[in-house]
């Protein structure tokens, strides 16, 4: 008889906090908000200038002969074996 309601006890406590409404937790969640969008934003930012960077041709040139020397290699190790 201990066990079940130990058990009744323990699933009415975690319902309990559930239902009640978190008190004194505005504060920490407008600071966790307010980080998240600075973090996303600065990424936003980072990537918009990195893609700037690469789009540009002279940077776009490197990729693609390495992407060229690579598949080659691939090819000549497909070929020989």
């Amino acid at each position: 008889m201990v066990k079940p309601a130990g058990a009744a006890h323990l699933c009415l406590l975690g319902l309990r906090a559930l239902l009640r409404p978190a008190v004194g937790m505005a504060l920490p969640v407008l600071v966790h908000v307010l980080l998240t969008d600075v973090r996303l934003g600065t990424y936003v930012y980072v990537l918009s200038r990195a893609g700037r960077f690469f789009a540009r041709p002279r940077v776009r040139r490197v990729p693609d002969r390495t992407t060229g020397v690579v598949l080659i290699g691939f090819g000549v190790r497909v070929a020989t074996t």
